[in-house]
């Protein structure tokens, strides 16, 4: 239905739109330095094809609609648009652009000209990924800015997705802040990418220091898409479906495989499996019985426009994807409505409003006992999936307690609906000439509905449920702020000044309830209610607030706009914190200097524009849970006890943690710097950076002992982390004729992570899968790195084994040739505990984004690759593939040590393993290096006499496809390996059976009315 509606709405609009007719234009065009004419000058009609160039005189011919705007570009000049309206002839004069960073981008709580930007503010242009299908704002900027790591913790549609700014700061939330249109968020997943104008990554101190306590992270500012001035109405509609294919890289061994290997287990086995009990001719893929081909679409339709006085721009859009796991699939549904209104010279008003309702079904994930993929590759082969499908009745493993992951979604009836209002409204009022106040409102609600039926079902008695069960979520989520700033600019001679100076208050509260009965008599889905059930009523609640008030201030100034400064400072006060560490104070100051404005640079032709920049700052991270020095107690179920000859009920309660009322934030200290520069008439763009980034007073869990009576430790401010990094970008524009041009970009960026100081405290555990924890944090290394032990190969003779350390027993008796060999890391003789040391590092080298594009006449392609060198991935899943007991196996293992079969670090296959074979070790630490064509698309633009005929100004057809090509010696699904979850911030790079991405086709259209 909500496909019929959306569809509906968009053959409305189209059909609602009034023509103009087409006028001829000529004109000149000339150079407004020196009045000469250009030659060569590209003239086209907005959004359209429709175009020409001026010939040797700068003269020009074109026709076009009546609402047409004419766009007049040329390398080395600033682009120029002009509405036609009832003119016939049009003269234009160019002006130079030295540098195409001249444009604008959003810095916090207002705009600067690139060119003038003394921190770290990377940016992506939406405009340059329209003929992109693009799921997410996070897709879309993945790759595309040096520094920022997007890493996908799950390829689920509607998935979690961690963005990290230059590297991992802390033990903590490292999640940057977001910002859209003004009103901070703590995601941008729920937003449409179609309503996206430009994204902005403030990546240093000197940038993001203006948001205080939330900027330690780095800050991600997304703009919407906004009307124009003296603009007709014009309609847009954007529509593409596509097919999904799961990429799977798992190399598990077939029915007649997974025989042969344990009946060559069972030879050494104290207790052999009854292999009788299989049928060695069955051969289940699971993996391929739980995945399928999906599908993907996007419907998209916005009207936008404005007069002098107004401007305009609403939208709707329906986004539906299902996974290629059967039993998870994302339906969005998005509405917008954005204006702004000049109420007099002095008074502009404005709104925006974005409404967002989503659906989603989930499997179960996160888990490495029990999540559908996790289990799907490591049940063994020879288990049909039905017993007897006719009557509905699943088969299971007859010789492990893991379920059959068919059965586990059939009965799983997870799902999640979401609510979700963000905007805002403001007043700017003009004081004075250079004065300006602006106080704004902003709202972000959400609303949280979670559905779950567990029905009656017995599969084995490992996989059963003997009482039905509903359960029933909600939780509510409302953000508010109140933002009042007075701005101030003006430009005296050589001097230019910008100032800045706010007042803003936030306040946040969640509240969530939830409750579950048992025994629901039908368990037709129009009973999955909870008055439906007959007992079992459990119910749980709670709720929590905080607020924020703040100072700030910002001043730019500018001298002859050649040396510039910035600096900021901000204050905060939290209820995070107890009255003597409320307020947090966090200064920068940054410095630019224009080089190519300098007089002993002006004849240098080739140069553009080259600007030196560095910047110092403090920001803060208030990130640590909403009560943190507050003594807070439990009085769960668990807790209640039974007195006395009535046997009465008593509630018990416990204090959850040891409090430490004396902790404060934790403080990012930054120091960056760069340069920016454009060359050849500012056809390359170039912009590098180096940071050192250090991060204090990280709050970390000190152990206490258990006869304290706490749960836990306090939480102190002991921590200190550093990262320290390059970034690099490159950008190449050129437009060889009037029908071609190309464009090349490249981005990389390096940085090394250690952990400075934990205090007094234990090294940190962390990354927790089946065979135990694969991650720790230690005073110098990096956070969460790959701990366990190291192998050299295995034994090949019994000479070996009499000469290495002892790591079996008393005297190795028990080793044999062809048994896995540790290292004696320390040297004392004995392979034990002590020996663990780092076996990896999920931290790459190096991250790099490659774009290639090209457009030729109607035509356009475009090519973006995407990289990771150097980090690796913990492969938890081969500790069952390649544990001798009665799971699946990987197909190494059909390469194991004989004697025989010598040349080979597969250990002998072990049916009683006193070696402890599959201890944490680097043996599966693998290399998650990987390149990967994210994205290929094929444009073709429809020619104006084409679309004349059929009443359109502007059409284009394109094909898509992602995750297309990966070049990985990664043996997993996928190495696009992100956290087990979006909370669980040491599990970097650990596979326990992550949802893998998926290869996407998808065949689109775009029409402008």
């Amino acid at each position: 239905m909500r496909k019929i509606a959306c569809l509906a709405l968009i053959m409305l609009l189209g059909w609602q739109v009034s023509w103009a007719q087409d006028v001829l234009v000529k004109g000149i065009v000339a150079s407004a330095e020196d009045g000469l004419t250009i030659p060569g000058v590209s003239v086209v009609e907005k959004g359209t094809t429709n175009g020409t160039t001026t010939d040797f005189d700068g003269k020009y011919e074109l026709t076009v609609n009546g609402n047409a705007v004419l766009v007049f570009s040329y390398i080395g000049m600033k682009t120029f648009e002009v509405t036609v309206g009832s003119q016939t002839e049009i003269n234009v004069k160019l002006e130079a652009d030295n540098v195409a960073m001249d444009e604008v981008v959003v810095v916090g709580y207002g705009v600067q000209k690139k060119s003038d930007v003394t921190g770290a503010v990377a940016s992506v242009d939406f405009e340059d990924l329209e003929s992109q299908p693009i799921n997410s704002v996070n897709d879309a900027i993945k790759g595309r800015i040096a520094g920022v790591q997007v890493m996908s913790n799950s390829g689920s549609p509607g998935g979690s997705i961690s963005i990290r700014v230059r590297g991992i700061g802390s033990v903590n939330n490292s999640d940057p802040l977001y910002v859209v249109d003004g009103v901070p968020t703590s995601d941008i997943n729920f937003l449409n990418p179609n309503d996206i104008a430009s994204v902005e990554v403030l990546k240093d101190a000197s940038s993001s220091a203006i948001y205080g306590s939330r900027g330690a992270n780095g800050v991600v500012l997304v703009t919407t898409k906004s009307g124009k001035t003296n603009s007709a109405p014009k309609v847009d509609v954007d529509a593409y479906y596509g097919v999904k294919e799961v990429l799977n890289n798992w190399e598990t061994t077939s029915g007649s495989e997974w025989y042969a290997v344990q009946e060559e287990l069972n030879k050494t086995r104290t207790a052999p499996l009854d292999l009788s009990q299989v049928d060695s001719s069955v051969d289940t893929d699971w993996f391929d019985e739980i995945t399928r081909s999906a599908t993907v679409q996007d419907y998209n339709v916005s009207i936008s426009g404005g007069s002098d006085k107004l401007t305009y721009i609403m939208g709707a859009g329906f986004y539906d994807e299902e996974g290629t796991v059967v039993g998870s699939d994302y339906e969005r549904i998005n509405a917008r409505l954005k204006t702004d209104y000049q109420v007099k010279e002095y008074l502009k008003i404005g709104t925006n409003i974005n409404i967002q309702s989503n659906e989603r079904h989930s499997i179960t994930e996160g888990s490495y006992h029990t999540g559908t993929i996790n289990t799907a590759i490591k049940l063994e082969p020879l288990v049909p999936v039905w017993k007897n499908q006719e009557e509905g009745i699943y088969d299971f493993s007859k010789f492990t307690d893991y379920p059959n992951p068919v059965a586990q979604i059939e009965y799983d009836n997870y799902k999640t609906e979401q609510f979700r209002l963000l905007g805002n409204v403001y007043a700017e009022l003009e004081i004075l000439k250079d004065l300006k106040f602006k106080t704004s409102y902003g709202l972000n609600r959400s609303v949280t509905d979670t559905y779950n039926f567990t029905p009656i079902y017995f599969v084995n008695n490992n996989q059963r449920n003997d009482i039905n069960n509903v359960y029933r979520g909600y939780s509510k989520s409302v953000y508010q702020t109140w933002e009042n700033t007075l701005s101030y600019h003006k430009a005296i001679d050589k001097h230019d000044i910008t100032a800045l100076a706010g007042f803003t208050k936030e306040k946040s509260r969640t509240e969530w309830i939830s409750g579950s009965k048992n025994n629901i008599p039908n368990e037709d889905e129009a009973l999955w209610y909870l008055d439906s059930g007959a007992d079992g009523d459990l119910a749980s609640g709670a709720a929590s607030e905080y607020t924020l008030m703040s100072y700030l201030g910002r001043v730019n100034y500018a001298y002859d706009n050649k040396y510039l400064l910035t600096a900021s400072f901000r204050a905060d006060g939290s209820s995070r914190f107890s009255d003597g560490n409320r307020w947090g104070y966090f200064p920068s100051v940054a410095l630019g200097w224009k080089m190519s404005e300098e007089d002993f640079l002006q004849d240098v032709e080739w140069l553009s524009i080259l600007k030196l920049r560095g910047g110092w700052g403090q920001i803060g991270n208030q990130n640590i849970g909403t009560y943190p020095y507050q003594t807070t107690m439990d009085g769960n179920s668990q807790y209640r006890y039974i007195f006395g000859v009535n046997e009465d009920i008593y509630q018990g309660y416990v204090v959850n943690a040891m409090k430490d009322e004396n902790i404060q934030w934790e403080t990012v200290e930054s120091l960056n710097i760069g340069f920016d520069a454009a060359l050849f008439d500012a056809r390359l763009e170039v912009s590098f950076d180096w940071f050192n980034k250090d991060t204090k007073d990280m709050l970390l869990s000190i152990p206490i002992p258990y006869y304290y009576g706490y749960e836990s430790g306090p939480t102190v401010n002991v921590g200190e982390a550093n990262n320290k990094g390059v970034e690099l970008s490159f950008n190449w524009r050129d437009q060889i004729s009037s029908d071609f041009s190309y464009n090349v970009g490249l981005n990389v960026s390096t940085y090394k992570n250690e952990m400075v100081s934990l205090g007094s405290g234990e090294p940190i555990t962390g990354g927790s899968y089946y065979g135990g924890s694969a991650t720790r944090t230690e005073e110098g290394e990096a956070i969460g790195y790959f701990y366990g032990y190291k192998t050299d190969g295995v034994f090949q003779t019994q000479a070996e084994i009499d000469a290495h350390a002892i790591q079996q027993g008393g005297d190795n008796s028990g080793l044999q040739p062809g048994d896995m060999k540790f290292v004696d890391v320390n040297g004392d003789g004995v392979v034990n505990g002590d020996d663990r040391t780092k076996i990896g590092d999920p931290n790459p080298d190096f991250t790099y984004g490659i774009n290639l594009g090209a457009q030729y006449k109607n035509w356009e392609i475009n090519a973006f690759f995407q990289g990771s060198k150097g980090n690796d991935i913990f492969n938890a899943m081969k500790t069952h593939l390649y544990k001798f007991d009665e799971t699946n196996k990987h197909k190494d293992m059909l390469n194991s040590w004989t004697p025989s079969n010598t040349n080979t670090n597969m250990p002998r296959l072990s049916g009683y393993d006193v070696n402890d074979t599959n201890r944490t070790s680097d043996r599966f630490v693998e290399d998650g290096s990987y390149m990967r064509l994210k994205n290929l698309m094929v444009a073709y633009n429809f020619p104006k006499r084409w679309l004349d005929k059929v009443k359109l100004a502007s059409a284009k057809l394109y094909f898509s496809g992602q995750n297309l090509w990966t070049i990985t010696d990664y043996s997993g699904a996928d190495p696009e390996i992100g956290q087990v979850s979006s909370t669980n911030y040491l599990s970097r790079g650990v596979d326990i059976g992550t949802y893998p991405q998926a290869k996407t086709y998808v065949v689109g259209v775009k029409l402008g009315f």
